[in-house]
C-alpha cells in the first residue's frame, strides 16, 4: 500500500499536505470518524480521496449535486483515478454498468446523490458492499440550523446500519457554526470522531461592504473594470437575475443566467458556457450554489443582501479556490431587508423563520459596521483571538473619517426609553425615526407619541441619515434588534451605561471607498508574491497556454481546470520547464496528466526559452 504523501505526490501533484490534510487522513487510515471544517480552497477533497485509495476497494461519496459530483469524478479521472458516478439523469443500462464495476471493484470513488438512498433497488445494492470509508460531502446539509438543508441527507445513518460492517464515516463541510457541527455528529450519528477546523479565514479574499445610489451603474463598471475575469454575480430573485442579466447583455457583457424558473437545457447549457470559459460572467440565484467547483472565479458580487452570513460566506467562498487573489463585494441597499423578510414569510416551518429572522440581523450587522469584516465573519463562526483590523477588507482600507455621534446615539436611545415608557411597548426603527422626526402620522397620534421629549429631536436629519445611525447602534451592541416578521429595538446591557455615562461614541464614515485592486483582480497566483508575477509573468504566453488548455478540454467533454488550474499555468510561465521531470515539479503536475499533456505543454514553453 502506497503511503499518503506518495498518493498526493504520484496522483495529484502536490509535494506537501495542507494544514489539517494530513491529521484528518491519519485518523480516517486508523479507523476513526471525523468531522472535517474547512475553507473553501483548503482542500477537502484530498482528505478523502487519498484515505480511499490508500485503503483500496471502494468508497462512497455523497454529494448533493450531480453538477459536483460530474466535476469531481472528470478530475479524479484526469489524475488516473478510477471514479464514477450514479445520478438520476443516468439510463438504466449505464447504471447497472457502474453497478456492475462497482462489484468487481473496478471503482475507486463512487458518488451518489443522499436522494439515492430512498432508492429501494439502490439501498439493496448498498447493503451488499464491503465499504471502507463512507463520505457525506456538504455536510452542513444535515442541519436545518445551516443553510441548504436537505431532508434527505437525515437518512443516511440508518442506511449506514445497513451494512453488515460499519466503514469509517467522514463529514466534510466548508462553513459550520459550532451549533451547526453538533448537528453533524448527532445526525450521523458519528462515533468519537475527530473534529477538525482548520479556520474559516480565507487570506486571499478581500471583503467590501458598498451602498451606491445605483447598483446597476457601480456593477457595470465594476464588471468593465475588470472585463473577462471569471465572476458571479449573486441576486436574491429570479427577476432581477434576469433584470441584471438583461442589462449586462445590452450593455455588451457576454453574461450568462441561472435559476430555478429556466428550463433544464437553458441552465445546463449556461453553466457550461461558464465553467468552461466562454462566458466569464454568471448572473445567478443561490440556486447556483455548491455544484460550482470552478478554481479562477476573480470576483463574486452580491447585487443584493443574502439572507444570512452562512449562505453569504458559502457563496462568496467560490472566488479565489486557486488560492489567487479575488474579490468579495456586497452591494447593501434598505429594500434588501424587505425582501429577504418575505422570503423568510414564505416557508412553511415556525421554527425555521425564527432562526431565519435572527440569522437576517447578523447580516444586516455585517452590512452597517465599521469594524473589519473579515474579524465580524470569523467571530460569527466562533473564531477567537481574530485580529481587529487587516489588509484585506474595505473598512479597513478606506479612508474613513471618525464622526462623534455621541449626542446623536443618545437622544435616539432616550428615544427608544421614552416609547417604551410612554406605551410599555417596544417598536421598530421605522416608527422610532418617524417620532424622531416630529411626524404626525395617525399611528403616533394614537399612541400619543407626539408628546413625548424626544418627538421631533432631530427632525433637521434625514431618513437615510438617521437609518444610518440606528444600524450602527445595533451593529455594535447598543440596541438589539428582536427576531421575528417585525423587528423591535430593545436596550442592551451597554445602552443605559452609555446614556448615564460620558463615553464618547465615534462612527467611522468612510469619505473615500476601499482602494481600488487594480490588476491584482486579474492576477492569478500566490497574493502574497503577485508583484513579483506581475513582473515575471508573460500574459502572451499564459493566453497560449489557455488556449491549449481549453483545446484538450473540449475535446474530452471537460472543464479547463481540470486539465490544469491557472495557478498551474501561471507557474508554467515563472519556471519555464525544459523536461518532463521539471513540468513534474509543478504543484497540480502530477504522473497521469504529466503523461497525458506533458508534451503539448512543453512544445509551447520551449518556443519562449530564453
Amino acid at each position: 500500500m502506497k503511503s499518503p504523501i506518495e498518493i498526493l505526490k504520484e496522483v495529484f501533484g502536490f509535494s506537501s499536505f495542507r494544514k489539517g490534510q494530513n491529521d484528518i487522513i491519519d485518523c480516517i487510515l486508523k479507523g476513526q470518524d471525523v468531522v472535517g471544517v474547512m475553507p473553501t480552497g483548503a482542500g477537502k477533497s484530498l482528505c478523502y480521496q487519498i484515505p480511499a485509495l490508500a485503503m483500496g476497494g471502494v468508497s462512497i461519496v455523497v454529494s448533493p449535486l450531480i453538477s459536483l459530483m460530474k466535476d469531481q469524478v472528470d478530475a479524479l479521472r484526469q489524475n488516473g483515478v478510477e471514479a464514477a458516478a450514479l445520478n438520476s439523469s443516468m439510463e438504466w443500462e449505464e447504471t447497472r454498468e457502474i453497478w456492475g464495476a462497482v462489484r468487481r471493484k473496478q471503482v475507486s470513488l463512487l458518488y451518489v446523490s443522499p436522494e439515492r438512498f430512498e432508492n429501494n433497488g439502490f439501498r439493496e445494492f448498498f447493503a451488499t458492499l464491503d465499504l471502507r470509508l463512507f463520505v457525506i460531502d456538504e455536510a452542513h446539509c444535515v442541519s436545518q440550523w445551516g443553510h441548504d438543508f436537505r431532508p434527505s441527507y437525515l437518512n443516511l445513518a440508518a442506511s449506514i446500519g445497513l451494512l453488515a460492517k460499519r466503514p469509517v464515516v467522514a463529514a466534510f463541510t466548508a462553513t459550520a457554526t459550532p451549533e451547526v457541527r453538533d448537528d453533524i455528529v448527532s445526525k450521523l450519528e458519528l462515533v468519537d470522531p475527530f473534529v477538525l477546523t482548520t479556520g474559516f479565514d480565507r487570506e486571499n479574499l478581500f471583503f467590501r461592504v458598498e451602498r451606491p445610489r445605483d447598483k446597476m451603474a457601480f456593477l457595470l463598471d465594476y464588471v468593465k473594470k475588470f472585463s473577462g475575469a471569471p465572476a458571479i454575480v449573486y441576486c436574491s430573485t429570479k427577476p432581477s437575475v434576469d433584470s441584471v442579466w438583461d442589462f449586462l447583455k445590452r450593455e455588451g457583457i457576454p453574461a450568462v443566467r441561472y435559476h430555478a424558473g429556466l428550463g433544464d437545457e437553458e441552465r445546463r447549457r449556461n453553466q457550461e458556457a461558464f465553467t468552461r470559459d466562454r462566458s466569464p460572467v454568471m448572473v445567478a440565484t443561490n440556486a447556483f450554489g455548491m455544484g460550482i467547483d470552478k478554481s479562477n472565479v476573480r470576483y463574486v458580487l452580491h447585487y443584493n443582501m443574502p439572507g444570512s452570513i452562512d449562505n453569504y460566506y458559502q457563496e462568496a467562498g467560490r472566488a479565489g479556490r486557486d488560492g489567487s487573489f479575488a474579490e468579495c463585494v456586497l452591494l447593501f441597499a434598505p429594500k434588501d431587508i424587505v425582501t429577504a423578510r418575505y422570503l423568510i414569510e414564505q416557508s412553511d416551518n415556525a421554527d425555521n423563520r425564527q432562526t431565519s429572522y435572527r440569522k437576517l440581523q447578523d447580516i444586516i450587522d455585517y452590512c452597517n459596521t465599521g469594524r473589519c469584516l473579515r474579524a465580524s465573519i470569523l467571530e460569527y463562526f466562533g473564531e477567537t483571538n481574530v485580529k481587529k483590523n487587516c489588509t484585506g477588507c474595505g473598512n479597513c482600507v478606506s479612508v474613513v473619517e471618525p464622526v462623534d455621534v455621541t449626542t446623536e446615539a443618545k437622544k435616539i436611545l432616550s428615544c427608544v426609553y421614552r416609547m417604551k415608557e410612554r406605551t410599555g411597548r417596544h417598536f421598530g426603527s421605522s416608527l422610532l425615526i418617524d417620532v424622531l422626526r416630529g411626524s404626525q402620522r395617525e399611528q403616533i397620534k394614537a399612541l400619543e407619541l407626539h408628546t413625548i421629549s424626544t418627538w421631533s429631536l432631530m427632525k433637521e436629519y434625514g431618513k437615510e441619515e438617521l437609518k444610518e445611525m440606528v444600524d450602527f447602534l445595533a451593529a455594535d451592541g447598543y440596541l438589539e434588534v428582536s427576531d421575528g416578521e417585525y423587528p423591535v429595538l430593545k436596550f442592551t446591557s451597554k445602552a443605559l451605561p452609555f446614556l448615564r455615562g460620558q463615553e464618547k461614541l465615534m462612527m467611522r464614515k468612510r469619505v473615500k471607498p476601499a482602494r481600488a485592486q487594480g490588476e491584482r483582480i486579474q492576477e492569478p497566483g500566490n497574493p502574497t508574491t503577485e508583484k513579483t508575477r506581475e513582473a515575471s509573468v508573460s500574459r502572451e504566453l499564459f493566453e497560449e497556454l489557455r488556449a491549449l488548455r481549453r483545446e484538450l478540454a473540449d475535446a474530452q467533454n471537460v472543464p479547463p481546470y481540470v486539465v490544469f488550474t491557472d495557478a498551474a499555468l501561471y507557474a508554467m510561465c515563472e519556471t519555464l520547464p525544459k523536461t518532463g521531470e521539471e513540468l513534474l515539479a509543478i504543484s497540480g503536475v502530477g504522473k497521469m496528466k504529466l503523461e497525458k499533456y506533458g508534451e503539448r505543454f512543453l512544445q509551447v514553453l520551449r518556443k519562449w526559452q530564453p
